[in-house]
This record gives structure tokens, sequence and C-alpha cells, in this order.
């Protein structure tokens, strides 16, 4: 590379003698030059990096993987390639956020490339968001319709998909049922294991029994939402302890500054009452 370098300088200095001007245009040529020689190291660092993310997600060394395909983006931070890769990484150590983060990235840089949308397809699936995970796998398939993957993606979802509301209602039923059954239990429990019956009249049992239904059928309306609870937040930001940390201790280190608006009252009033003082 200096050879180069300095047969253009070389060329430089002939080419000033004979005009002046023409010094600037192999200046341009040299630092292009460098400048096309950084980005090769950088994309065989970029390379390098990638190949040993690689080798550790083979092993299922994915914390290891992370590290690489980070050290790889930062050489080479506008490869889809990458993004993809690291991606599936947090995806294996199951921080959905941060391998959606790089999934909507890779996108971002190749909306052209299935992958991306497919790699978004599968943490949604993974977060058991499967109506956001069959729309991605479906635009990866517009993309790319011959990819056996996606297709096998999509069926997977769609059986999943049936299997989810078939859970939801199916749920509600059973719950409802159990509780019916164990108000049964309460009321011939207190028919016929007791001297004296606390529940008399027909009214109040088919009352206590329904109610128990009810109370089943809640249960199982709130076990539904802290399920959809759950899955809409394996996608969102986790909270920086650390940061909430760093601005408490910053709260609890700055001084409270005192009103000077306040002082000055509190001076003249003081002052007032020496002068009246001194009257006395």
């Amino acid at each position: 590379m200096s050879e180069v370098i300095n047969k253009l300088l070389a060329t430089c200095t002939i080419d000033k003698r004979i005009n002046g001007r023409l010094i600037v245009r192999y200046e341009i040529e040299v630092n292009r030059y460098l400048h096309s020689q950084d980005i090769l190291k950088m994309k065989t660092r970029a390379e390098q990096c990638k190949d040993e993310g690689n080798k550790c997600m083979k092993e299922s060394k994915f914390t290891e993987a992370v590290i690489h395909y980070s050290e790889a983006v930062k050489h080479e931070p506008n490869s889809a390639i990458l993004h993809s890769n690291r991606s599936l990484a947090f995806l294996k150590l199951d921080q959905l956020y941060l391998a959606m983060e790089d999934a909507k990235q890779a996108i971002k840089l190749e909306p052209s490339w299935p992958k991306g949308f497919f790699r978004k397809g599968e943490i949604e699936f993974k977060g058991g968001q499967y109506q956001h995970a069959l729309v991605s796998y479906k635009k990866a398939m517009i993309l790319d319709p011959s990819d056996s993957g996606i297709l096998s993606a999509i069926s997977k979802t769609n059986k999943e998909m049936a299997k989810d509301k078939k859970e939801a209602v199916r749920t509600p039923i059973v719950f409802t049922i159990l509780g019916l059954i164990v108000g049964v239990f309460i009321v011939s429990a207190d028919q016929f294991l007791t001297k004296s019956p606390a529940l008399q009249f027909i009214p109040l049992q088919i009352l206590l029994v329904a109610g128990c239904g009810g109370i089943g059928f809640a249960m199982a309306k709130i076990k539904r939402y802290f399920i959809v609870s759950q899955r809409e937040s394996c996608l969102e930001e986790p909270l920086d302890l650390l940061k909430e940390m760093g601005d408490k201790q910053e709260e609890m280190n700055t001084p409270i500054r005192q009103n000077p608006t306040s002082h000055t009252h509190h001076s003249q009033a003081a002052g007032k009452q020496r002068m009246r003082k001194g009257k006395a």
C-alpha cells in the first residue's frame, strides 16, 4: 500500500511543476484509496467476527455469539445479515426485545430480504403473538414464495392460533364447571354432614352453586388476562434499573437551592426589627 501512495505522491510532485491544479486530483485519489483500504479492513474484520459468531451458534454458545456479532456490527453496521444473525442469538437467549430490535433493523436495511421478516415472525411466535407472526411470515412468503421453511412456519402458526383460540373458549367452561361442582359439594356437605343445615331453602342452595360457578368463570378470565398481558410484555423494552438508580443518586446529590426571594424578604424583615429596637 505504501508503494502505491509513494507513486501517487511522486506523480503529484511532477505534475505540480507542470500544472499546480492537478495535485488536487491526485490528493483526492490518495484519500479515496486510503478510505477504500479502511473499508476493506473493516469488512474483513466483520467477516472474521461473523464466522466466530456462527461457530458459537453451532456450539450453542449463544452469549458468546452475541458478543462476536456485536463486534462485527461495529465494523459493518449496515449489514442486514449481521443484525439477523444477532437477532437469532438473542432469540435463543429469550431476549425477545433485543431480538426484535435487530430484526427490525435488518428489515430497514434490506426491505426486500425475506429473512428479516421471517426472523421477526419467529420472535413474535416465541412471544405468543401468533396473529402478528402470521403477518410477518406472509410478508416473507411474498418475497420468496418457494421457501419451504416459510410455508412450514405459516402452517405451524395457524395450528397454534387454532389451539390458542380453542383454549381461550375451553378454559372458562372448565373453570365454571369446576366451580359448580364445588358449589354442589358444599351444599351436599351442608345437607348430609351437619345436624342442622344452614341452607334449608332450595333458592339459597341454587344461589350458592351458581355463585361458585361464577367465581370459577371469573378466575378463568383473570388467568386469560394475565396470559395475554405476559405475551404483550415480552416484546416491551425492559426497565434500565442502573439508569433509574443513577437518576435517583443524582437527585440525592443535588443540593437544595434556597429561594433568593424568600431570603431577601427575611433580610428586610430582620432589618426593620433592628430599627424598631433602636428607636425604643
